[in-house]
């Protein structure tokens, strides 16, 4: 309550008081990363992968260190040394040093979201690209728990917002500048490597802009951990360490968010029309070409030098242009040379019935007749 205006405030911001301000910024933080979830959810539902079961655990570790935010909040994080216990200083710094932890376990695994999904887009695609981004996956979950146990070595979690931190928790500067370096470099590699399939891939160059954009979303998070950086390396010497470290929590809800959200974004329906198109993605991910009522479910064609027609007989119950019910025989052949099988169509992109292959083909040309006991039917 407060005496001046008679009104009650959840957690006044005062001189000495800003835990109001982590409140604000970690409960807009799970807004934000649930609604993204569950668009996720919407966008990609029966289609989910192991990029999905990653991005779930980072979210439900995201909400785990918020937990940890609030339990810190509700025992002095954010205030005065001065004006709250010394219990409460134990009680803050373990709910930091579990909050941290778990942020960079949610982040390892949000990069690790985003590798998965692109290799599953480059899944069916020879060369040594597929390799690479394994490696990239494995190193960037190293770089999670790694960070997480150097940051428990020789550090005292009763002690990290004390007076006397700096001692029971000795170079904790050195310690985020490693961990953010490396942050920013997997950052970096992972982009570049977008960017090297995009290039090597034969689609337009607006689709490869396209591509490259859904994956740019995460550039802003080099920023946002160099500004974390900045912020951690204050506290440690401050005469009130569990006031100064709020700055670090907040930057800290506004990287693991922008870390989920970013995430989520190359799985927007525009970009993956592109990777349908371009990246091999499956037809599924179209969504143009869902729930159409003219769509007919064809054998799986083989095509090869001894091979030049191949036919799928079916019998169905209406035909599309007669209303009464006839038997029918459905033959599709197929003609192609030399010549033309070396070429690769911009939206050349198809999957098998049921199947999560991600595949890039050829261009083909097929000649579909359709035949019943009155008339021919022929389309080109």
């Amino acid at each position: 309550m407060d005496p001046n205006d008679g009104l009650y405030r959840f957690s006044p911001v005062t001189f000495n008081d800003h835990a109001g301000k982590l409140w604000i910024v970690t409960i807009l933080s799970l807004i934000y990363t649930s609604l993204i979830a569950l668009a996720r959810a919407y966008i990609k539902y029966k289609m989910f992968g192991f990029d999905d079961v990653l991005f779930t655990a980072a979210t439900v570790l995201h909400l785990a260190q918020a937990i940890a935010v609030f339990i810190g909040l509700s025992n002095g994080l954010g205030k005065f040394n001065s004006i709250t216990t010394t219990e409460q200083w134990g009680i803050s710094s373990k709910c930091t040093i579990a909050s941290v932890i778990l942020c960079l376990l949610a982040l390892s695994l949000a990069k690790c979201s985003v590798l998965a999904l692109i290799h599953r887009i480059i899944s069916s695609k020879p060369g040594k690209n597929k390799m690479v981004c394994v490696a990239l996956m494995v190193f960037t979950g190293l770089w999670g728990i790694g960070s997480s146990l150097a940051w428990l070595v020789n550090c005292r979690a009763g002690t990290l917002l004390t007076v006397n931190n700096v001692k029971q928790c000795p170079d904790q500067s050195a310690r985020w500048g490693v961990i953010t370096a490396i942050d920013i470099l997997t950052e970096i590699l992972t982009w570049l490597l977008v960017l090297h399939l995009s290039w090597s891939v034969n689609i337009s160059f607006a689709r490869k802009c396209q591509v490259v954009t859904a994956f740019s979303f995460r550039i802003p998070l080099i920023a946002i951990s160099s500004v974390h950086l900045a912020y951690s390396q204050t506290y440690p010497s401050s005469l009130e360490p569990q006031f100064a470290v709020t700055n670090t929590l907040i930057c800290q809800q506004v990287m693991i968010a922008w870390s989920l959200i970013s995430a989520t974004m190359p799985n927007l329906k525009n970009f993956l029309k592109s990777f349908s198109i371009g990246m091999g993605f499956p037809v599924a991910f179209d969504f143009t070409m869902s729930g159409s009522s003219k769509a007919y479910a064809l054998q799986s064609l083989r095509n090869n030098r001894s091979t030049n027609a191949a036919s799928a007989t079916a019998t169905t119950h209406s035909a599309n242009w007669r209303p009464d019910q006839v038997s029918n025989q459905t033959t599709a052949a197929h003609r192609s040379s030399r010549s033309n099988s070396r070429d690769v169509s911009e939206e050349g992109s198809i999957s098998r019935a049921g199947s999560q292959e991600l595949i890039i083909n050829k261009e083909v040309a097929w000649n579909v007749t359709y035949e019943d006991h009155q008339d021919v039917f022929t389309k080109r």
